[in-house]
């Protein structure tokens, strides 16, 4: 066993985050005594219930609290009876603008004995994981309103690129990759097709 024990944080949230934080720890306690290691677990009760009973996103301290953690497990945010915006922008974007969590890890692995639409496809065929920037782009809430509650009104949301979160984004991935240790597996950069001009290529290009 590890000397000393992993701390994490749950924070299962609303709606099926309870459900899922509880699959998520039996993962966790199944994986911990494969790989030899332990772990400490202080669930925390942020999210939409909390907020209807005390007012509060994230109590005083907290944001302190999940810097002394080794990890967060969250769950799901979203509650029926808080206007939408509230708990999404004072818990889950608060919580990635002031922890600075500027990688979003999405792997994507088929299991063994598990169906694919991609006919004659299996496990091997299918292990890759896609590395996103998770604090820019339209995360920034970069924008407004003209004329709002009139039939004139407009919304503008204004995507933001910095060449700082470009770059240790693909350096992450970069060296994610190396990691990983296999020489079938490479980077791609995949920007999406638009009709833009200076955003498309900061992000194709790393600057």
């Amino acid at each position: 066993m590890a000397a000393t024990p992993l701390a994490i944080a749950t924070i299962a949230g609303d709606g099926t985050g309870p459900e899922v934080t509880a699959e998520a720890v039996k993962v966790l306690a199944a994986v911990s005594q494969l790989e030899g290691f332990e772990y400490s677990l202080e669930p925390l009760d942020w999210g939409g219930d909390r907020y209807l009973r005390t007012g509060e996103i994230i109590p005083e301290g907290g944001l302190d609290l999940l810097r002394s953690k080794d990890a967060v497990f969250l769950g799901a945010i979203g509650h029926p009876d808080v206007p939408p915006g509230v708990l999404e922008k004072g818990l889950l974007l608060e919580l990635r603008f002031k922890l600075d969590q500027y990688i979003n890890l999405r792997p994507v692995k088929l299991l063994p004995g598990v169906e694919t639409p991609l006919a004659g496809r299996g496990p091997d065929d299918i292990d890759f994981v896609v590395v996103r920037e998770n604090t820019e782009d339209l995360y920034c809430g970069v924008g407004g309103y003209l004329k709002k509650d009139t039939p004139d009104e407009v919304a503008v949301q204004q995507a933001v690129y910095t060449r700082k979160g470009c770059e240790r984004c693909i350096r992450w991935a970069f060296e994610y990759t190396r990691q990983r240790n296999s020489s079938r597996k490479s980077p791609r950069s995949i920007p999406t097709s638009r009709p833009t001009t200076t955003t498309s290529m900061l992000v194709a290009c790393g600057w």
